[in-house]
């Protein structure tokens, strides 16, 4: 038995030393083959010296040894391994050597599969582990230098081959025919290869033949993909063939571009699209095209192929892996080569070759390993300086930015150090280029201190805001998120809310602390609020945020305050918004130290604190009163608070603070009515002699023209008030306003904007002197003899001015009626009435006239009864033709104002039909016929009243008039209001009968 087995072991070990034998001459034939491949040649003599080395250590090894040590059956397993891996390398290095140099050079896939069988035979050798059993130290040495070199080959292409294959595909690809630059690929080609240029003619044609016959079998085994591919190459090299032959001859004619073109087909266009594949399929008959294409032939119901036109028998695609790697093959190339060559004409003085090279990086420029090569080779202040010289493409420019400001911090920091945010901000202001512009400056915004330098940068924050408002809402996008990120400065924000921008404003000042909120509120004064936009500022929190610092113990807080919020009461919508909810007023009162329950305090703010504070605090509750009867109502209410506003009337306070002070007072008064709620002795005449002093003495026009309003709101029912009024002297300061407006009016140079209103509110004043229930006071009227120049105003004065001083008139013409009204009926036989006879007999037996003129100047209604100076007369005055001329004024309330004054002519029964004959003379029918006509609603009621008291029997109007008059009665029959009075008219006029459903 023990022989038997020792038979068998003998044998493995013949079939292990005969298959290490074989291996050895292997390795030496694979050696000697390796050596003579031409591309990529060291790569290939370093693998050529390792596989010797080996064939060296085979030859050398003692097999028994080596199989007792790791076993036969893995010592024969291994060398097997071994066996295979020498047979696949020694077929790649026969296909390097018989197939086409030039195709050789173009396959990166050739030379990793010679990387790969290297690390494979380093791994398996290996596994012999040589160095556990004796072995001489040589050999030794051997087996690791072996293993390290095969381990560690790199079968990859040099930069220059990269280079010559990306410039075959170029060729290829574009089809090239120019002859210098396919001589230049042809040297490259040459000298990749080892030919010389004495052999390149047939070398070419070498490599054409070779080509052809790899085409021919590619076809046939349907391998479409390398077969485009190779016919790409066959037409590559009759370029190349063509151009060396007319270097070498001139006498050698050059090939038809036809003939050219027909030797090749362009591998990577798709036949149906006519563009570049990017999703290259495979059909049944081995043919490929673009995704898209072919399924849209095929959902057309075509079943053949469109360029063999075979008959398919299904429409079954397949991608074409093979196809889409040499397209990516291709495109890595091409960017490679077009990067460098864009790079080179950057750094030229050509602008043609600047603006190419612009054009083709921008897309170029995606690419992170291109724009980091870019920065590493400092270009960016080139770009940059692109955007100075107009010939160059600034769109370009700005686009390569982009991608280089996206890239890093440093891409950015380096286009600011560049000079970079000026030249960029300007173009925002060009249609072509704003939008690249924003792109540029969006990215760089990313880092904070860039966008404190774009923000900075004058103009650019006022064009961002215009750029709101763009047509194209891309932009508009664009430049609000670019605002936004610029909104971490207040000072920015600040200048947004200037240009017309407050979204960032508002929110701000909602979340800032008090101090950033005065600042803002002390640049919201400053700022001119745009009507267009103003609706962003509608925000019930911000409104109140603004409202509550009133209340700090900040003088710089307050005031502003106080002041922005003056200013914002200037616009309705805004005011809308205050007044909204109930408790806004209460709150603003509230909060302010007048309300407090410390009297301290309150006279500390109100009497005494700066008219900084002061003035706007005023200016704000004028404006509140103005839109709302709560506020006036909560600020009447305040005694102690009108207490300090009337001791602001005083001398020793600012001129401005009493002018608010009076126009709040006013503003509380008017129209209620208890007029001005003045506190008990002496405040009261304390406030009646300041408002005559400010009155008689003020140098400020609109500070006597509030104080004159002020006395026109005085409490109408306080006797007390009377006669303090009576002794200020307040009445002659009355009447020098007036004298001395009717002497301006004359001269024709008194500025209207200050005369108008302080005549207004004069006679505003002067109205509570000619209340009929108060004779004193009109007894005084009567002593200063002002009443013609109130008729003087009635045809020079403003409309508020004639509609006052006709209510004065018709208030002193209504007294005097009234007094008239109880005397002795015997004074109607004396008068301009009477015939001349019977004048001649009165002046003859009557001591009333002294002469003839006295007898003629009677007066036409009351005779004798009004000639007493202190007894008023409109009549005596003239007044009766002004008063009608009035009627013609477009103003309701002068309209209504005269109608009341002549209606006082119509008040004596026994003087009404003289009064009737005086205005008809004038033609004041017809003018009140036409204010009955075109006049408010309130005026052509008080038309009909006059009417109705001068249509008495025996004065008829005349036909034309009586018919106008009807027509316009029975119009006025269907207005609601009116028609009751319109038809007790008609009735007067004997038109309706008396039982008519309208009364």
């Amino acid at each position: 038995m023990m022989d038997f087995n020792i038979g068998v072991e003998d044998v493995g070990f013949a079939v292990l030393q005969e298959l290490c034998n074989r291996l050895a001459m292997q390795a030496k034939e694979l050696s000697n083959e390796a050596i003579d491949v031409v591309v990529e040649k060291n790569s290939f003599q370093q693998f050529s010296r390792s596989i010797s080395q080996l064939n060296t250590l085979l030859n050398s090894l003692d097999i028994k040894k080596l199989g007792a040590t790791n076993g036969l059956q893995l010592t024969k397993n291994a060398l097997e391994m071994l066996n295979s891996q020498l047979q696949r390398a020694g077929k790649i290095v026969q296909d390097c050597k018989s197939s086409s140099s030039l195709r050789v050079l173009q396959s990166s896939s050739i030379l990793g599969q010679m990387q790969d069988i290297s690390k494979e035979i380093a791994v398996t050798i290996s596994s012999f582990q040589l160095s556990n059993f004796g072995i001489s130290s040589n050999l030794k040495g051997m087996s690791h230098e072996i293993i390290h070199r095969l381990g560690s080959a790199e079968f990859r292409s040099s930069t220059a081959t990269e280079m010559i294959a990306s410039g075959i595909e170029r060729s290829m690809v574009h089809n090239r025919k120019d002859h210098e630059s396919t001589v230049k690929l042809l040297e490259g080609i040459a000298q990749a290869v080892g030919s010389t240029s004495g052999s390149n003619i047939t070398s070419i044609r070498e490599d054409l033949a070779i080509l052809k016959q790899e085409k021919e079998d590619m076809e046939v085994q349907k391998k479409q993909a390398e077969a485009l591919q190779l016919s790409q190459l066959i037409h590559l090299l009759h370029i190349t063939e063509t151009a060396v032959a007319d270097q070498l001859s001139t006498t050698n004619p050059v090939p038809d571009i036809t003939t050219l073109r027909a030797n090749s087909v362009d591998p990577f266009m798709c036949p149906l699209s006519k563009k570049m594949m990017r999703d290259p399929v495979a059909i049944l008959c081995g043919h490929s095209f673009e995704r898209k294409a072919i399924e849209e032939h095929f959902e057309a119901g075509n079943r053949t192929c469109p360029t063999c036109k075979e008959k398919l028998e299904s429409v079954h695609i397949t991608p074409n892996l093979s196809l889409r790697g040499s397209l990516e093959e291709w495109r890595r190339r091409d960017m490679d080569l077009r990067f460098q060559n864009g790079i080179r004409a950057l750094i030229s003085d050509d602008c043609t070759l600047q603006n190419s090279a612009l054009e083709d990086l921008q897309s170029l420029l995606e690419t992170p390993s291109y724009m980091s090569r870019v920065v590493e080779e400092n270009l960016i202040p080139k770009f940059v300086s692109f955007l100075k010289d107009e010939r160059l493409s600034t769109v370009a420019t700005l686009r390569c930015l982009n991608c280089l400001a996206r890239h890093s911090e440093d891409s950015k920091i380096a286009i600011v150090e560049a000079g970079g945010l000026r030249l960029i901000i300007k173009q925002l202001y060009n249609r072509e280029t704003e939008g690249y512009a924003l792109g540029v400056l969006l990215e760089l915004s990313s880092r904070e201190a860039i966008a404190e330098k774009i923000g900075d940068t004058k103009n650019c924050i006022a064009r961002l805001v215009t750029m709101l408002n763009h047509s194209m809402q891309n932009l508009v996008d664009k430049a609000r998120e670019l605002l936004q990120k610029l909104s971490f400065n207040t000072h920015f924000i600040v200048k947004m809310a200037a240009s017309g921008y407050y979204q960032p404003f508002v929110a701000r000042f909602n979340q800032g602390p008090q101090e950033t909120r005065a600042i803002m509120a002390a640049a919201l004064i400053q700022m001119q609020l745009r009507e267009s936009s103003i609706i962003e500022l509608k925000n019930e929190q911000f409104m109140h945020n603004l409202i509550q610092m009133i209340s700090l113990n900040s003088p710089v807080s307050t005031a502003a305050s106080l002041k922005a919020t003056q200013k914002l009461m200037a616009h309705p919508e805004l005011v809308k918004v205050l007044l909204a909810a109930p408790a806004t007023i209460p709150h603003i009162l509230g909060i302010i130290p007048y309300s407090n329950s410390d009297p301290h305090l309150q006279e500390s703010f109100v009497y005494r604190s700066n008219p900084q504070t002061k003035i706007p605090f005023l200016k704000l509750l004028v404006n509140l009163c103005c839109k709302s009867e709560a506020a006036r109502d909560l600020i009447r209410s305040n005694d102690h608070f009108i207490t300090h506003l009337l001791a602001c009337l005083s001398r020793d306070q600012n001129g401005d603070t009493r002018v608010w002070a009076m126009k709040l007072i006013h503003s509380i008064s008017e129209g209620h009515k208890n007029g001005i709620p003045i506190p008990s002795s002496p405040g009261k005449e304390n406030t009646v002699n300041t408002l005559t002093f400010i009155l008689s003495n003020s140098p400020d026009f609109e500070e006597r023209s509030i104080a004159a309003a002020v006395i026109s709101e005085l409490p109408k029912d306080d006797p007390a008030i009377e006669k303090m009024l009576c002794k200020s002297g307040v009445l002659k300061a009355i009447f020098e306003v007036i004298c001395a407006m009717d002497t301006e009016i004359d001269r024709i140079v008194i500025e209207p904007y200050h005369g108008k209103p302080l005549l207004e509110n004069a006679l505003a004043a002067l109205l509570r002197f000619t209340d009929p229930a108060k004779p004193e006071l009109q007894r005084q009227v009567g002593k200063l003899k002002m009443y013609d120049k109130l008729v003087r105003v009635l045809s020079n004065g403003s409309p508020l001015a004639k509609q006052r001083a006709a209510t004065a008139l018709a208030q002193l013409s209504k007294s005097t009626s009234q007094s008239l009204s109880y005397e002795p009926v015997e004074f109607e036989i004396h008068g301009s009435f009477l015939s001349p006879p019977l004048r001649k007999f009165f002046r003859q037996i009557s001591g009333c006239w002294s002469n003839s003129s006295q007898m003629d100047n009677l007066c036409q209604i009351h005779g004798i009864a009004c000639s007493p100076p202190e007894k008023f007369c409109l009549v005596k005055l003239d007044a009766v033709e002004p008063l009608l001329r009035s009627l013609s004024e477009s103003d309701s309330g002068v309209q209504e104002a005269a109608l009341d004054a002549l209606e006082t002519l119509l008040i004596i029964p026994t003087t009404q039909s003289r009064a009737i004959s005086t205005i008809t003379t004038s033609k004041g029918p017809a003018k009140i016929v036409q204010v009955l006509e075109k006049g408010a609603p309130s005026t052509k009621l008080k038309a009909m009243e006059v009417l109705t008291k001068m249509l008495i029997p025996g004065h008829a109007i005349n036909e034309r008039l009586f018919r106008r008059l009807e027509v316009i009665l029975i119009q006025l029959l269907q207005d609601d209001a009116l028609k009751k009075d319109a038809a007790l008219v008609l009735r007067q006029m004997e038109l309706i009968p008396h039982q008519s459903s309208y009364f």
